[in-house]
């Protein structure tokens, strides 16, 4: 698989704090360990690990340089990054920052192989009372049942074998049933199993919560199930023949960028929305693309592509669910 070739918005800013962290552990290190670790172009690393040398800081009304790289060594490929101590007090989370991390440490609490972890429930624990303004109140996010046995499918999907075991469909029929899994997926609050169905000969969704007495089978999933599955997690690859499309998102829908290759620099529009072109292989995708954010991304060009998504939201009124329903066994 190709290795990323850049970054947007706020992906580049969460990078560069990773790249710093990694640098400020390891010490001198060599390009191609960089690049495979982050899995990133080295070029692009290049560039990345230059623009540090640009990066200043006011302390004590003194403009400093937080960060050096040593450019002689870059060029031999070797990195090699000098730190000057410029903060002088602990640095503070916001109400915002605080909730969002709360959110997700609960939201990994719910998830079974998950749910002991000790260091998750003491990060929580120091989340809730760390703030200077008072307790903050832990955010608590159930992310549906998995009572069936998730960690047992995610066992299953690691080693790439098939897996059986009761199962109640819609119309609360039961049958034993074997399916290949191939993963878990989380929508509307709901988790389900993504697996080959080997009776129906096609991809399906079950629901997890209707699933018991799971058990790992010895044998691995058929050549079927795996092309199936390398077919859905494939990284999408631009073409001469896409078509170029400039979005606008809003920052719940930034993963939608990160989804296509991007043609140009992404342009702050005003309360977090940024624009861009991005370069889609089939334009008849784009309305389902676009809908699934929820208004939080639209089509401004070219009209095409406007009235591709303008005609699925017109047909998709009244219709929402309809799809992942025909799907769920």
């Amino acid at each position: 698989m190709p290795k990323l070739k850049g970054f947007n918005g706020e992906d580049r800013y969460n990078f560069l704090l990773a790249l710093v962290g990694y640098l400020g552990h390891r010490g001198e290190v060599s390009i191609e360990e960089v690049s495979n670790h982050f899995d990133l172009d080295a070029d692009y690393l290049i560039k990345a690990l230059k623009s540090l040398n640009d990066a200043t800081a006011q302390v004590g009304g003194f403009e400093e340089w937080p960060f050096y790289i040593d450019i002689d060594l870059l060029d031999e490929g070797v990195v090699s990054m000098t730190t000057a101590e410029v903060i002088d007090d602990v640095p503070r989370l916001s109400t915002r920052q605080v909730a969002a991390l709360s959110a997700g440490l609960s939201y990994l609490a719910n998830i079974p192989e998950f749910a002991a972890n000790a260091d998750i429930k003491s990060l929580m624990q120091k989340v809730s009372s760390g703030s200077g303004l008072g307790r903050s109140e832990l955010i608590s996010i159930a992310p549906g049942s998995v009572e069936a046995g998730a960690e047992t499918l995610r066992d299953a999907i690691l080693s790439n074998r098939a897996i059986s075991c009761e199962y109640i469909n819609r119309k609360q029929e039961k049958s034993v049933r074997e399916i290949e899994p191939l993963r878990i997926d989380l929508t509307a609050g709901v988790w389900y199993l993504r697996g080959y169905c080997p009776i129906n000969k096609a991809v399906r969704n079950f629901l997890i919560e209707h699933m018991r007495s799971i058990q790992i089978l010895e044998r691995e999933i058929s050549d079927v199930a795996t092309k199936v599955g390398e077919i859905e997690d494939a990284t999408y690859v631009a073409e001469a023949t896409d078509t170029e499309v400039t979005v606008e998102v809003a920052p719940e829908a930034y993963r939608l960028i990160s989804e296509f290759q991007t043609l140009s620099e992404p342009k702050d529009v005003g309360s977090g929305t940024i624009r861009t072109q991005i370069k889609v292989g089939h334009l008849p995708n784009l309305g389902r693309l676009i809908a699934k954010y929820g208004g939080a991304a639209r089509v401004i060009a070219p009209e095409e592509a406007r009235e591709i998504v303008r005609n699925y939201a017109l047909s998709a009124l009244g219709a929402q669910g309809r799809e992942i329903d025909r799907e769920v066994e």
